[in-house]
């Protein structure tokens, strides 16, 4: 029975009637309680405040009507008009302190033992600062049940002056009056008040729930529960759209809703069927292959193009079946999205049924959740790239053959950025130019710090065509002749990125060249001076001649002589040209050059001083050892001294003539120079002093002497220099190294 009941009560309260009913009446029922409660608050607080103003006024009177007996010093109608008003109702006790808080005047019938003691300012706070406080204060006492008013006595001008019992000016506070006045009747008053409002409150709350239960079940219970009737319906999919209610009810407005809210779960349903049966047509006949597999590593679906190719899979592990493999593969894409949830790539190879191809497929997969988020199955898209992996080896294979052409190219191959800065070059040019990562084109090819004026690279970037110019490089010390052309590179965009520049080193073209022109120039030369020994030859066969026919001995001495001098024109023509043309390598030995220098100045000192010049050596007789050919050394030297010689001669203004002939050893380098104090050079013979049948000395020089000196010593691996201007004479500087790298002077040491 008593469940029953709780049953009832459990079904009944759950329904919304009740619901509606209960909480609106309880609503109404709080709200009117909590406005009675704030109501009598505030009446309460009034109500005593005006008790408190109330007792303040009494408190002035009570002064007022003490004041003469204080005044005339007559304590027994004080004590008498005390008793009179505190025996009045709304009076509990009435009491009197001096300055120094001791009670002397009190309405309680028992006096004894009270009168004369000093107030408890402990017990009663007001009663502290009796003799300063000049301030009216009140409290409530004994749990608001008394009100207690302290009014202090103000010593006033005519109480300090007066001859009865005057008091100082010094002493602002004569004492104070106490007047305590119940609040029991007013506390009673509020609380019934507050009881009948709060029974009133709870009927209202039993009508207002019975009237809003009533309205709930005959307006709201039935249309909702039409409403839920319908909703079942629409769950069930057997739903059919009412006509609209009309009316501006909430219940009305809810139906109208509802129905609208039907229309469209019916029109969703139906697009989604359309898209159902949309993305299963396209799982079926997208052109690549799908398949859902589980945690197992089953494949649960597969689409049409994977069943064509590689047979019905359908239940086999993934692993097995596409793959002909008998444990899971090391690096799963589908493991990884079941373990991360994200989706992950990979190439593969798959086996067609029966193996009978290999296909190469790139592998992409992707999560797939259940209803509670978590990654249930896992869809796996492969793309069939078999072709493009062929492809891509043909690239690769061509590529490779690209890169091996390029690296095995004859001749220098760079790939230079905006900023001109090599970023990439091939093999030939790696080892002639070590690794040039990063720096700039025109400081490793030319030893410059600035970009070159007229640069190929420059003229490619700003037109994009193709440029080629000859260039002259800065390498190993020495002049190397560059033919560069260039192509622009480009990127997706059609924005040049880069230059590709080719250069072939054509510095063996160029001497070929130049041996050329020197071949024209060296029968030109060479024939003219052939025509002046001839001519000279002539003359001296004439001489003889006449010298024979007319038996004249001094004819016959004079053109012989002139014949032999010829003839050693022609013998000093045929050897220098020979050195100067062939190709040789010195000879050397080990010995010490001052000895070398020692046999030129011995040679030429009686010949200098001939012509009036004095030959000044300027060397110590041992200098070092040296490896070096004394017969090459000796010929280039005394060739520098001929000249000096010659040169002297040249200018017969000069009184004093002179040629120093100075030596030393410095940084394993033999340094000698020739200086002469004859007329000097200017700067356009100095330019031509080293080219072949240059002269300075007309028909008497081959213009081959300063050519096969600067030959002995770049074969030795020296230098040779000329300082010299008009008028201050002449010096020529050989540089020649003391053992030079040539494995040739080995047997010499």
């Amino acid at each position: 029975m008593l469940n029953d009941a709780i049953r009832f009560f459990k079904d009944f309260s759950g329904k919304l009637r009740f619901k509606l009913s209960f909480y609106a009446g309880l609503t109404v029922f709080l709200t009117l309680v909590a406005f009675t409660y704030h109501s009598l608050s505030i009446q309460e607080q009034n109500l005593v405040q005006e008790r408190v103003a109330a007792a303040l006024k009494d408190s002035e009177v009570i002064k007022a009507a003490i004041w003469n007996g204080m005044m005339t010093k007559d304590r027994e109608v004080i004590r008498e008009i005390v008793q009179a008003i505190g025996e009045q109702e709304g009076f509990k006790e009435i009491n009197i302190y001096d300055r120094e808080g001791i009670l002397h005047y009190t309405s309680k019938r028992l006096q004894n033992g009270i009168l004369g003691r000093k107030g408890d300012s402990e017990a009663n706070p007001l009663l502290k600062d009796m003799g300063t406080n000049a301030s009216v204060r009140y409290e409530f006492a004994d749990d608001g049940k008394i009100l207690n008013v302290v009014n202090p006595l103000v010593n006033t001008k005519s109480c300090s002056t007066a001859a009865c019992h005057a008091h100082p000016e010094s002493h602002p506070v004569l004492g104070a009056l106490e007047v305590k006045m119940p609040l029991e009747g007013l506390r009673r008053q509020i609380v019934n008040h507050a009881r009948q409002i709060y029974v009133f409150a709870f009927f209202l709350f039993i009508l207002v729930s019975t009237i809003i239960g009533l309205g709930v079940i005959f307006l709201v219970s039935r249309p909702l529960r039409d409403l839920a009737e319908q909703t079942f319906k629409m769950a069930r999919g057997d739903y059919e759209p009412q006509p609209l209610r009309k009316g501006k009810d909430s219940i009305s407005t809810l139906w109208r809703s509802f129905d609208t809210m039907s229309r469209q779960i019916n029109e969703r349903t139906s697009e989604l069927e359309q898209s159902r049966r949309m993305y299963k047509e396209l799982f079926e006949k997208v052109p690549c292959f799908l398949t859902v597999i589980d945690r197992d590593y089953r494949i649960v679906r597969a689409n049409e193009a994977f069943t064509e190719e590689f047979g019905n899979q359908t239940g086999m592990q993934c692993f097995t079946g596409k793959k002909g493999k008998g444990q899971k593969c090391l690096s799963c894409p589908v493991e990884r999205t079941f373990s991360d949830g994200l989706s992950h790539r990979s190439e593969e190879t798959w086996c067609t049924a029966n193996k009978a191809r290999t296909v190469h497929v790139i592998v992409n997969t992707a999560p797939i959740y259940d209803e509670t988020g978590n990654v249930s199955e896992v869809l796996e898209m492969s793309v069939d790239v078999t072709r493009i992996a062929k492809l891509q080896l043909e690239l690769e294979k061509k590529q490779s053959e690209l890169q091996h052409l390029i690296e095995n190219v004859p001749c220098y191959l760079t790939v230079v950025d905006r900023s001109y800065r090599i970023a990439f070059f091939n093999k030939s040019f790696a080892e002639e130019f070590g690794s040039s990562w990063g720096k700039h084109c025109y400081s490793v090819y030319k030893g410059r710090d600035v970009k070159c004026q007229d640069c190929p690279v420059e003229q490619t970037f700003l037109d994009g065509y193709a440029h080629s110019s000859e260039q002259v490089w800065s390498h190993g010390g020495k002049d190397v002749y560059m033919v560069a052309h260039t192509s622009p590179i480009s990127d997706e965009k059609g924005e040049i990125t880069a230059v590709m520049e080719m250069c072939t080193d054509v510095t063996e073209v160029k001497l070929l060249q130049n041996e050329l022109a020197v071949l024209g120039e060296t029968v030109a030369g060479m024939s003219h001076a052939v025509k002046n020994i001839l001519s000279g030859l002539e003359g001296g066969v004439y001489v003889v001649d006449s010298g024979l026919r007319t038996e004249n001995q001094a004819k016959i001495t004079s053109g012989w002589a002139m014949v032999k001098k010829n003839v050693s024109k022609v013998s000093d023509l045929v050897k220098d040209i020979l050195y100067a043309s062939k190709e040789r390598k010195p000879e050397y030995q080990s010995c010490d050059p001052a000895r070398i220098l020692s046999e030129i100045y011995d040679l030429y000192t009686d010949q200098a001083e001939a012509k009036g010049i004095t030959l000044i050596r300027d060397f110590p007789f041992e200098l070092s050892l040296a490896v070096m050919d004394p017969k090459g050394i000796h010929s280039a030297i005394a060739n520098l001294i001929s000249n000096a010689i010659v040169a002297c001669c040249d200018d017969p203004e000069i009184e004093e003539r002179w040629i120093k002939i100075s030596a030393r050893i410095e940084n394993d380098n033999f340094i000698a120079s020739v200086k002469d104090n004859g007329p000097g050079m200017p700067e356009e013979v100095r330019q031509n002093l080293f080219k072949k049948f240059f002269s300075t000395k007309g028909s008497r020089g081959t213009g081959l002497g300063l050519v096969v000196t600067r030959k002995v010593i770049e074969e030795h691996g020296g230098t040779i220099w000329v300082e010299s201007s008009p008028g201050q004479g002449t010096e020529f500087f050989i540089r020649v190294p003391l053992r030079p790298d040539d494995g040739q002077y080995v047997a010499a040491l």
